[in-house]
This record gives structure tokens, sequence and C-alpha cells, in this order.
């Protein structure tokens, strides 16, 4: 196997590995919630693992700075490990808080593995070979939705949930055997400049704000003191970031371009986590679908998802803001056809294939997006923030759509049309931002 290759397979089971996790596992919430006798806490094991993950992101940009590469991907990957097998070990104990627990040294492990998976095509590809990877590395998100439902549903089907679990142990093996051979890259530098604590320490505070700001059972007073301090913070942390050499939160690399990027991420990353966790507990609840019967409905989607990012390179030719602008309309049409006609089962494969297009367009563009418009010398820096989005989009995600989801509105028949409304919003809310917002012409 050539270098090239070795590297590509490295990177895409890693990437599988953090991708899987959402969609694999959500196939068995229904499961879990009886076996544990448990209600709305099952979100817990969801929300835990992407706080976790926020929680590492960050510190990822400062370890690739100061520790080879490989090394930080291979402890991100032995931690991530750990968490599996706790995971699995909760089922035989009957144990939730372990379940708990272990999500989190799950997410540890994955907040790395995930941030290095957006450092290391930058390192060891040009910009041509890059997006082919890219798309590749990219479209794993869709392939997890494919293979996570239909392999999630098969282990539910014939064996018991700590499987969904004990699967990562030899994909985790096999990654580490190709990152131990073939991670050596010529660009990589490792640099003895200081740590910005203080930065650091002003930036955990933003994100635990905001996160507290979201979460769900907190008073109303304790949100608005929490707004105040995450408002004081955000002017304390700009006041610091740019008066050091070398910042923690590279401010001056923050344009245009890559605002727009990280909060069209953010707020795509809400819809994902919508989908994934309640289109499983509709069919399954409300179809009456074996688990294996609901992966095989939904995975169109992945279908969608996979075959943009291969042609994605090809649209090049277009304004960057066309591309988006396609995006957000293959949202609208996929989110309408599942409002109007949930009641048919067969206008789901349909409508999860076009959303599946829009969410492979957007997060594919994005993360090359930050990957150009980034300075070299921080793309580690930038990256973190970038998978920070996400991952801030995804566990804000699991409690905003929560709730929408439980929301009784009159016209409206089924929780899934009002996660289906709330996409459709969020379409024309984006449309409206990019075409007021993003000037810039150059395709990227």
């Amino acid at each position: 196997m050539s270098k090239n290759k070795g590297i590509v397979l490295a990177l895409v089971l890693i990437m599988f590995m953090s991708a899987i996790e959402t969609s694999i596992v959500s196939l068995a919430t229904p499961t879990m919630q009886r076996d544990f006798n448990i209600d709305t806490e099952v979100a817990l094991i969801f929300t835990v693992y992407l706080v976790a993950v926020v929680f590492m992101t960050p510190i990822v940009g400062e370890l690739v700075k100061r520790i080879n590469i490989k090394l930080v991907v291979l402890f991100g990957i032995s931690v991530f490990i750990i968490g599996s097998v706790f995971c699995g070990l909760s089922e035989m104990t009957n144990s939730f808080p372990l379940l708990v627990i272990s999500r989190i040294v799950q997410g540890l492990g994955a907040g790395v593995m995930m941030t290095l998976g957006q450092v290391i095509p930058k390192l060891a590809f040009p910009i041509p070979q890059r997006y082919k990877v890219m798309g590749i590395v990219g479209s794993v998100w869709g392939i997890s939705s494919i293979v996570g439902p239909l392999l999630g549903g098969a282990i539910l089907e014939s064996l018991n949930w700590s499987f969904l679990f004990y699967i990562n142990v030899p994909i985790a093996l096999i990654s580490m055997w190709l990152v131990i051979k073939y991670f050596n890259f010529e660009q990589e530098t490792v640099e003895k400049t200081k740590l910005d604590y203080k930065g650091l320490l002003i930036f955990y505070g933003v994100v635990a704000s905001f996160l507290l700001i979201v979460a769900e059972h907190i008073p109303f007073i304790v949100r608005m003191i929490c707004f105040i301090i995450l408002i004081a913070l955000v002017f304390s942390l700009y006041k610091v970031e740019t008066s050091i050499k070398n910042p923690f939160v590279p401010i001056e690399a923050f344009n245009r371009k890559i605002i727009l990027v990280l909060f069209t991420d953010l707020i795509y990353s809400t819809m994902l986590m919508g989908y994934t966790i309640f289109m499983p507990i509709y069919l399954q609840n409300e179809q009456g679908f074996s688990p294996l019967q609901s992966g095989l409905t939904i995975f169109p989607m992945s279908v969608g998802w996979l075959f943009i990012t291969f042609i994605l390179g090809r649209l090049d030719k277009l304004k960057l803001k066309f591309i988006y602008m396609l995006a957000f309309l293959a949202m609208f049409v996929g989110s309408f056809a599942m409002l109007t006609g949930v009641e048919w089962i067969v206008i789901i494969p349909f409508a999860v294939f076009v959303m599946g297009i829009s969410f492979g367009t957007v997060y594919t563009k994005d993360v090359v997006v930050v990957q150009e418009e980034a300075p070299s010398q921080q793309l580690g820096s930038m990256m973190s923030i970038y998978t920070l989005f996400k991952t801030i989009g995804s566990t804000t995600g699991s409690l905003i759509v929560a709730s929408i989801y439980v929301l009784d509105l009159s016209f409206l028949n089924y929780g899934i049309q009002n996660i289906m409304l709330y996409m459709m919003l969020v379409a024309v809310t984006l449309t409206i931002a990019w075409s007021i917002i993003f000037k810039e012409t150059k395709s990227i």
C-alpha cells in the first residue's frame, strides 16, 4: 500500500469511528430506554459525548503545535477505545451512570480524532489532490449514516446494543497500525511557544456560558446571568488575544468568509443532530419499524451525501455563494417533502436523499474554505475552532431539536414534522444571510 493510500485509509477509519457514534447509537435509544427504565434522560448519552468533544477540541490545536502529530492521533484513538469498551460493559452491569461516564471518555478521544481528521489532509496533500481527499473524508459522514443504521440495525436484530460500541475496537486497532506506519509529514513543525493559558481559560468560559444558556432546566435568571457573563468574556477574550504574539484564538484569522462558514456549520449541525436522533425514533415508535427497517428507510440520505461529495470538485467553476444557495434549496425541498408527505412512507427516501445532498455540500465546502482561508501557522487552531463550532451545534442541537420535537402544534400531526418545519426555516434564514453578508465572488 502506498503512503498516500495508507493516510487516506487511516483518515477514513478515524473519521468513521467519530461519525458513526451518533447514527449507530441513535437506533438503540428506544432499547436503552427500556433496559435502563429511563425516559428523556437517554439524551444524556448524546449530550455528554458532544460536551466532551467540545471540551477536548480547543486543546488539540495547541497539542499539535508542541507534540508530534502521530503521538496526538494515537492518544486520541487510545482514549476512544477505552471509552468504547466501558460503554459496552455498561450493558452487562446494567449501569446507566457507567454508560454516561464512558461516553464522556469516548467524547474526549473523538474530539482529538475529529479535529486532526481536518488538519492532516492539509499537511499531506496539495490542493488539487486534497479536494478529492476531503471529498472522500467528508463522505465518511454520509457513509457512516449508511453503514450506521444498517450495521446498527443488524446488530440489534441479532445481538445486544453493547456490540454497537465493541465494533469500534477492531477498527481502532487497524487505524492505529496505519497511523504508526504512514503518518510522517514534511510540513509538520513542532514549536516551543508558550501556551496562552489566559486565553485558553477565557475561551472555555465563553463556551461554558453559551452551553448553560441553551441547556435544559436552567432558571431564566441563571440564563440572563450567563448571557451577561458571556458578553463580558467575549470582550475580554478579544482584548487579551489581540495583545499577545501567539494567542490561543487567532483573532486576525477570522475574516468575513470564515465567520459565515463557521456559523453555517454550527446551524447545520443542529439540523443533522435532529435528523439523526429523532428520525429513527419516529420510524420505530410511530411507524412500528424494526431498527433494521428504519436503517434501510433512511440510508438514501447518505447516498445523496456520498454522491455530492464526489462531484463537488467539478462544480468549482460556480460561484461559492451559488453552491451554498443550491445546498439551502435542497434542504428546503427535502424538508418540505417530508413535512407534507410524512404519512406516505415512500416520500421519506426521496426527502432524505435530497437532504443528504445539502448536508454533503455544506460540510465539504465548509472545511475546505477554512483550510484555504486560515494562515498556515494557525491551521491547527482554526481547524480546532471549526470542529468546535460543529460540535457545539450538535450539542445544542440535541437540546433545541428535542424541545421542537415535543411541541404541540395543532396543524402538524407528528413530532418529526416539527423538525422538518425547523429545517425549512433554517434554510430560508441562511439563504437570506448569505445573500446579504457574502460579497466575495471568488470560488473555493
